[in-house]
């Protein structure tokens, strides 16, 4: 409990959601020992600093502090080693790389990308020794014996490690401990093993893909399991534009679902309330276990299980304890888990519906709006408002579509799944039966699918937001603005005004910087790279033909750019189709050796060998690579593999500046900086992306 004098209670403390605080702290302390390299025995400092605050607690006769202090510390050091000793145990490698294995497992999951299908195998073991990770395999299209969730698999490889952080950041692979990855040299071999969830997870897709059509049974999948793997990526794209991706998570409308139909079944039918919340809490967790007990599922079984039991206890439900609580079981079993864009996304939508959907709601309501319409606003408002920094900060932008759609939509969507997911149960009880029920059942949704499929939600995004300092900035305004706290109409106006000036200064001075000079930012992912040179002129972007789109928009975003003045792209002769309508550039330019070619309706593409942009001299001096002169500095840009220049100030290339012809020397640089190149100087996979500032043609790091 908080007080300030003279006035009431400022907030009721709760204890789990502080519990569940500082062992995320710890989490992301344990990461940050590992990424850096630092002794786990600096962690011992924890123990001074408790002991001071307990025992100065015990002597002012504040023992609940004191217990409380203990606690938090408890929590936080758990956390630390947890996500310390879970990252170290993911570094160690138990293969030879460049052997080849007899590789064997059992496929947890399936899936599909735009490089084709690929199985994740546990319980996985090379030349019958078995391994500590899971590995990723990538199919091919003729790979042998079918292979589905449940298969037990057999083939050759050689397995690649993987890092733990690659390009600077947490490799994704980590947060399921997937440690390998490779191609099969040999054709698969599978035996089928019975799996009762993949058993279910196999019917209900025989039952969706034998009676709809393929794009209906994706989408009607991906909203039943959370599996999006045969979904079109522009289909999918449309959701994530418009703001409602998250119908394809199962969370808490899924399982919220799948509760209220049952409950209401059950209270029909009066049953033993003890029997009644046993057979609700089975069928949710059997739910999870058929979706793959994915991280959103897990917290939503868990908050509705702690609303079943403080029903039974006759105790007070608390939405905040309830997502501690949470919070809390998902951290100790998967502390990587927290760095999960999904996880981040589901606890936030929850922590912003609680902070401020009642207080829409009852705002609403004063001015005579319907109680389901205000509650859905509520809803509505709240989630967008809780997930919007996460989402600027992993994706780049926000939707200006999605608190409309999220109004209107998903209380039909979550209609329409309802009768989905009844007439797909019983599909399966009653197999002949299963064309005429799903054809009916599915109608209404296919019909609204039609209509989000056809629409252009991409032109609503707005983008340009970077995270940052921004986050904390922005979550302290919104609690403080929320009915959680007890300030008076004049506290939280001043506090409204000043949050609102601090992140408008925000973002102003990070829109334009630098006000003088020009910040060069180099970043990289996988066999491609790119550089964002920004100054008060404008921005252009150069970058390979090899090189993520995606990283490049998360680039821009964290650099606030929002448009670009020029795109510059390096590569063979069809390197222009590299370039992607998301990067919001009119004026694109390729090397006059490749073919000229116009292939976009509303881009210009230049086949300039010299050319200025932004006060920036470029001068192509072949197809791979690019000299530019920014303010007194020379800079050259290479993907080629031998480098065509002998000397330059600054020098970033894809291919390491070493030539075995002895007849030739690497090019000469004050700066040598590469994109995929680790254990060198500057390099963007061991750093992530990094800025060099120019000015009077002096570079600053």
């Amino acid at each position: 409990m908080l007080y300030l004098s003279g006035m009431k209670q400022l907030f009721n403390a709760r204890i789990p959601v502080i519990i569940a605080c500082f062992l995320a702290l710890g989490v992301f302390l344990g990461l940050l020992f590992s990424f850096c390299k630092t002794n786990i025995l600096y962690l011992i400092a924890v123990v001074p600093c408790t002991a001071i605050i307990f025992i100065s607690s015990f002597l002012r006769k504040k023992k609940k502090l004191a217990y409380l202090t203990l606690v938090f510390a408890i929590f936080l050091t758990s956390g630390v080693l947890n996500s310390f000793y879970t990252l170290r145990n993911y570094q160690v490698c138990d293969i030879e790389t460049e052997s080849l294995y007899l590789v064997t497992g059992t496929v947890k999951e399936k899936g599909v990308t735009s490089y084709g299908e690929y199985i994740i195998i546990d319980g996985a073991a090379a030349n019958g020794e078995k391994l500590s990770g899971k590995v990723r395999v990538y199919l091919d299209e003729a790979y042998g014996d079918f292979c589905d969730v449940g298969y037990t698999v057999k083939f050759n490889a050689k397995l690649n490690f993987n890092d733990a952080f690659p390009y600077g950041e947490l490799n994704y692979y980590a947060e399921d401990n997937v440690k390998y990855t490779c191609f099969p040299y040999s054709e698969i071999t599978s035996v089928y093993h019975f799996s009762l969830f993949g058993s279910i997870r196999a019917k209900i897709t025989e039952v969706l893909y034998d009676n709809l059509s393929y794009d209906t049974a994706s989408v009607c999948y991906g909203m039943m399991l959370g599996d999006t793997k045969n979904v079109d990526d522009e289909a999918l794209d449309n959701f994530r534009y418009g703001g409602i991706a998250h119908i394809f998570a199962v969370s808490g409308l899924h399982i919220g679902l799948v509760y209220g139909i049952l409950s209401s079944i059950l209270n029909k039918l009066r049953a033993n309330k003890y029997l009644s919340a046993v057979i609700r809490m089975f069928a949710i967790i059997f739910y999870a276990g058929v979706c793959g007990f994915s991280v959103s599922s897990i917290r939503a079984v868990v908050m509705c299980s702690a609303t079943v039991f403080t029903k039974l206890l006759h105790v007070k439900s608390d939405g905040f304890n309830n997502l501690g609580f949470a919070t809390i079981i998902i951290l100790f079993v998967s502390p990587l888990s927290l760095f999960s864009v999904g996880f981040q996304l589901s606890v936030c939508a929850i922590g912003g519906i609680l902070l401020i959907s009642d207080g829409i709601k009852r705002n609403l309501k004063k001015i005579r709006i319907p109680d389901k319409i205000s509650s859905g606003v509520g809803v509505s408002f709240g989630a967008q408002t809780g997930t919007l920094p996460v989402m600027m900060a992993k994706f780049g932008y926000i939707s200006g579509a999605g608190l409309l759609l999220n109004l209107l939509v998903i209380p039909i969507v979550s209609v329409l799944f309802a009768v989905l997911f009844a007439g797909t149960v019983v599909s399966i009880i009653i197999p002949p039966a299963a064309g005429f029920i799903m054809q009916y059942a599915a109608l209404p949704l296919k019909a609204l699918l039609s209509f989000l499929l056809s629409a252009n939600f991409e032109k609503a995004l707005i983008t340009g937001f970077g995270a940052g300092i921004f986050v904390p900035i922005y979550f302290a305004v919104l609690v403080g603005l929320s009915d959680k706290i007890n300030l008076k109409l004049v506290s939280k106006s001043v506090l409204a005004t000043c949050g609102v000036a601090v992140l408008t200064v925000c973002v102003l001075v990070q829109t334009y910087a630098p006000a003088s000079g020009y910040k060069v930012t180099v970043s990289a992912y996988n066999y491609g790279g790119s550089v964002l040179v920004k100054s008060p002129q404008g921005t252009v972007l150069i970058m390979t033909e090899n090189a993520s789109v995606s990283r490049i928009m998360n680039c821009m975003n964290k650099e606030y750019c929002s448009e670009l003045d020029g795109v510059i792209i390096l590569g063979d002769d069809e390197c222009v189709s590299a370039y992607d309508s998301s990067l919001n550039c009119s004026d694109v330019f390729v090397c006059s050796l490749n073919i000229p070619v116009q292939p976009y309706r509303f881009i210009e593409v230049h086949y300039e060998n010299d050319f200025s942009i932004c006060g920036i001299d470029f001068k192509y001096i072949d197809s791979h690579s690019i000299f530019a002169e920014v303010d007194g500095i020379n800079i050259l840009l290479s993907d080629a593999e031998t480098l065509p220049f002998k000397s330059c100030d600054m020098l970033i290339s894809l291919h390491e500046n070493y030539i075995e012809d002895l007849n030739l020397t690497p090019c000469k640089a004050e700066y040598t900086v590469y994109f995929n190149i680790p254990l060198t100087e500057y390099n963007a996979y061991d750093k992530g992306d990094f800025s060099f500032y120019i000015k009077n043609g002096v570079i600053d790091i």
